[in-house]
């Protein structure tokens, strides 16, 4: 069932759309939670100036591709066993 999941195209569609939203959701939840409020002078002197944006970019998207394959993979599996 891995492989059948791993190789269909539904599921890479699905683990890319929970990714970006997983990147998106969590920049700005990370953001008010940390600045209190829309606070995009600091914001970029903290975490994009000095080549800290490399970093950043690395863990959003590293951080959004492991919950979008792990997600949609739990999603698939799920919709597959209801089926049988």
């Amino acid at each position: 069932m891995f492989t059948a999941i791993i190789s269909s195209k539904k599921y890479w569609i699905s683990a890319r759309i929970l990714a970006v939203g997983f990147i998106f959701l969590y920049s700005v939840v990370e953001h008010f939670m940390e600045y209190q409020n829309f606070a995009i002078s600091t914001f970029i002197d903290e975490r994009i100036s000095n080549g800290r944006w490399i970093r950043y970019a690395i863990s959003r998207i590293v951080g959004g591709f492991l919950y979008g394959t792990i997600m949609a993979y739990f999603f698939e599996a799920r919709k597959r066993k209801l089926r049988q």
